[in-house]
């Protein structure tokens, strides 16, 4: 097995970007951690050093591909700490380092992920926006959505529907936009 050391790792542009993108999609559907990111980024280059020592070049992955891969276990990580305590009064601002989490699949992590993306955007809309999306996911009609409104069906676009695309594409979930 060919070694590579943490400097190799450290110094690959690809994987320094990776955490940073990483950090920075943490802190913004987590606010809460906005002021942590350093924390973050130690914690997912702590994890990054421990896993050197597993790359094997031999067995035909990339060096990119494969931290990756470790940067993303990590940030699963760290996103089910923060799912198990968001019902908490504060966000713990620490970083659990140990790997004793229950175990979850990627699938079900995601769907945690869309449901905490889908709280970020639903927070940020007024309460009639939200209804409206509420009656769009029962499966209302635009029209009937309208009528509920007592307002034109080209005002609940030009006044509501585009707003709440706004805001869905700013957190770039656009591709939950497809009823609206």
């Amino acid at each position: 097995m060919g070694k590579i050391n943490f400097d190799v790792v450290y110094a690959n542009a690809y994987v320094r970007e990776s955490v940073e993108v990483t950090t920075e999609q943490l802190a913004r559907k987590f606010p809460a951690l906005a002021s942590c990111q350093d924390d973050i980024r130690q914690e997912l280059w702590i994890y990054i050093a421990k896993a050197v020592d597993q790359y094997d070049p031999e067995r035909g992955g990339s060096l990119e591909t494969f931290f990756r891969n470790v940067i993303e276990k990590r940030s699963f990580n760290v996103r089910r700490h923060l799912i198990a305590t968001i019902g908490s009064p504060a966000l713990q601002s620490s970083i659990d380092t140990e790997d004793n989490f229950p175990a979850c699949s990627k699938n079900e992590i995601r769907l945690l992920e869309l449901r905490m993306d889908l709280a970020v955007v639903m927070e940020r809309l007024t309460p009639i926006q939200r209804q409206i999306c509420q009656w769009i996911m029962d499966g209302v009609t635009m029209k009937a959505i309208a009528r509920r409104l007592k307002i034109p069906y080209s005002s609940l676009f030009h006044f509501y529907i585009e707003d709440i695309r706004n805001e869905f594409q700013r957190e770039k979930m656009e591709k939950y936009l497809e009823n609206l």
